[in-house]
């Protein structure tokens, strides 16, 4: 009788999230893998998170948008048409959502329900080492742009608040490139006849 052959056991090296590309933890979810939608979430929450709290300059506001967001996401993954893309479509849906709570807030003081902007702002999400003249910069800052329509405060935000080129912030915005170019200009005149302010260009 020959003696048995021992096996050596077979090593399964697991994969994190840092090793996974976009594409795959999409294809993941997609199958319903849970871990895979929280890896998606993590990787890409902090940026929405951010930029939808300086777009709508108030805390709260925020963090309802981007829960919402998040849930549309991951509702919306099927429809998701380019999987490496899944950053600047989840930008695309938290944009469309300012854009409501925008109109909401100008509903609601047309209605005599709610007065001005939120308190807060730019001004307020301004980190710690701020001096006090950069802070009153950037309160001139907030009450310019609460005067703009949405969709240019949006655009002109995203070009030159989240240094977003341009391409970006059409696609996030959901225009053409000519459409947001011309966004931007409505407002940054405006911007520039109230505060002093020399953007960066490429």
């Amino acid at each position: 009788m020959k003696p048995s052959r021992l096996r050596a056991p077979r090593v399964v090296t697991l994969r994190t999230a840092d090793a996974l590309s976009d594409r795959e933890l999409v294809q993941r979810a997609r199958g319903g893998d849970r871990w895979a939608e929280d890896a998606l979430v993590r990787r890409h929450f902090a940026d929405v998170a951010a930029t939808v709290a300086r777009l709508l300059g108030d805390r709260l506001d925020a963090e309802d948008v981007v829960q919402d967001t998040i849930e549309a996401t991951l509702a919306e993954l099927p429809h998701l048409r380019d999987p490496d893309a899944v950053r600047s479509w989840m930008m695309q849906i938290a944009v469309r959502k300012v854009h409501r709570r925008f109109r909401r807030r100008t509903l609601l003081r047309a209605l005599g329900l709610a007065s001005g902007e939120p308190e807060g702002g730019l001004a307020s999400l301004a980190s710690d080492a701020c001096s006090p003249d950069q802070r009153a910069e950037l309160a001139l800052l907030d009450r310019a742009l609460a005067k703009l329509a949405a969709a240019d405060r949006i655009a002109w935000s995203l070009r030159y608040v989240e240094d977003m080129p341009l391409e970006d912030v059409a696609r996030s915005c959901g225009c053409s490139l000519a459409t947001v170019k011309r966004r931007i200009a409505r407002a940054d005149e405006h911007v520039r006849a109230h505060v002093s302010f020399e953007p960066e260009e490429d």
